[in-house]
């Protein structure tokens, strides 16, 4: 499960780049940045909510990893 959030996490990242680079990108015209910012309309507008989570996520692996280490 710990590996799971983690990978979770770093998906989070991830998208966050493309949606930034997205915004950036779509006011140039049609291209795969309109196509991204189409799927995702909220992050484009917004992609801090993506590392939010990410940053969500990342906190809640530190606990599962500090707690299994407590309980071994």
């Amino acid at each position: 499960m710990k590996n799971f959030i983690l990978v979770l996490a770093i998906v989070c990242a991830g998208a966050y780049v493309v949606f930034l680079t997205a915004a950036k990108e779509a006011a140039d015209g049609p291209n795969w940045a309109s196509d991204v910012c189409k799927v995702g309309r909220s992050f484009c507008h917004d992609p801090q909510l993506l590392v939010y989570g990410a940053a969500g996520l990342a906190t809640l692996w530190l606990i599962a990893v500090f707690a299994s280490a407590i309980r071994n």
